[in-house]
């Protein structure tokens, strides 16, 4: 050994230490300089790893609803957190009405982002809508939905009497307005049917065409039904044979018409004449119903136009084969209906 070492093993060792003295301070030595390097390499991973996460910008999802508020924040690569929470004013149920941090701020991608959602108002108070039509009370309530489900419902069925006020008019609400509600509302309703043994005096129909027909009835929003018969080919096709209840007599309002009009023998050529039957659910208030029908040259032309409360409906008609007769009820098509020669 040379002189460098002999004096680097005595810096170590001392000049009288043994083997067994030397082993234990040199396996000493050796765990303090792996544990300090495994510090260093934790270290090192450690703060590579921070450089690596890139820095983004938190958007402003204040007054999103909340589904779109979490796709834009994924968007950044930022995670969401919900509080609900009430608020003044209920058309803010289910939209952010405060974030952390606040948008604009700088933040690590992956952070995390609190979202407050409005819950809605703590107290609501429920409005007078006795007076009100019906139909508009129930476009109102759609109107109040949202993500987490109606304010306000109506209970069904909806009790109806007759009454001297217009069809369809709210009387009575329970519960009465002005309370206040803190939850979703199940409102009871008694709704005017009219007055009661309104009657009218029957016309008579007898010798009119069936189109001649549906515009009289269509004005006086009465109900019908046709049927035919060929009435021994002694009148003209297309025209009442006979009519029940027969005109002159006193019957209510409500009643339903029933026609028998004289069958086609021959129709003209490229026409067809039948009659489209279709059964239309009760409605609870009379809501419009239109047809008519599309040629197909593409020409347009109404067969009708009147209130109905549903049920059945018999419509005659004499049209060019492929014409289209559509059926229009409260603005929605319900029917769409081909004419075929083969389909009398």
């Amino acid at each position: 050994m040379g002189p460098l070492g002999k004096k680097l093993q005595k810096w170590f060792f001392g000049e009288s230490e043994d083997s067994d003295k030397r082993f234990y301070r040199t396996f000493i030595l050796f765990a303090i300089a792996t544990v300090l390097i495994m510090i260093i390499v934790v270290l090192a991973t450690f703060f590579l790893s921070l450089k690596g996460v890139e820095d983004t910008m938190v958007p402003d999802v204040k007054g999103l609803e909340l589904a779109d508020a979490m796709v834009k924040l994924e968007e950044k690569a930022l995670y969401s957190s919900v509080q609900l929470r009430f608020t003044q004013n209920i058309e803010d149920k289910g939209h952010v009405v405060e974030q952390e941090p606040e948008a604009g701020n700088s933040v690590r991608a992956g952070s995390r982002v609190v979202l407050k959602v409005s819950k809605g108002s703590a107290i609501e108070k429920l409005d007078d809508y006795v007076g009100w039509r019906i139909e508009d009370l129930e476009s109102h309530v759609k109107s109040m939905s949202s993500i987490y489900g109606p304010l306000l419902s109506i209970k069904k069925p909806v009790q109806k009497i007759y009454d001297s006020s217009p069809a369809g008019t709210i009387l009575v609400q329970s519960p009465e307005a002005g309370i206040d509600i803190t939850a979703a509302t199940e409102i009871e309703l008694v709704v005017s049917k009219g007055p009661q043994g309104q009657n009218r005096i029957v016309y008579d129909y007898t010798g009119m065409s069936f189109g001649e027909v549906l515009e009289s009835v269509a004005k006086s929003n009465l109900s019908f039904v046709f049927t035919t018969d060929d009435g021994g080919r002694k009148h003209a096709s297309g025209t009442v044979l006979s009519q029940s209840p027969t005109s002159g007599a006193e019957v209510p309002i409500d009643t339903v018409m029933q026609f028998v009009i004289a069958d086609y023998d021959k129709t003209p050529e490229g026409y067809v004449f039948g009659i489209l039957e279709r059964t239309l659910p009760d409605y609870q208030v009379p809501v419009t119903l239109n047809v008519e029908a599309i040629t197909p040259d593409g020409d347009k032309k109404q067969i009708l136009e009147m209130k109905t409360n549903g049920g059945i409906l018999t419509i005659p008609y004499l049209e060019e084969e492929g014409t289209l007769i559509k059926i229009i009820v409260a603005d929605s098509e319900i029917v769409n209906y081909s004419v075929k020669a083969d389909l009398e």
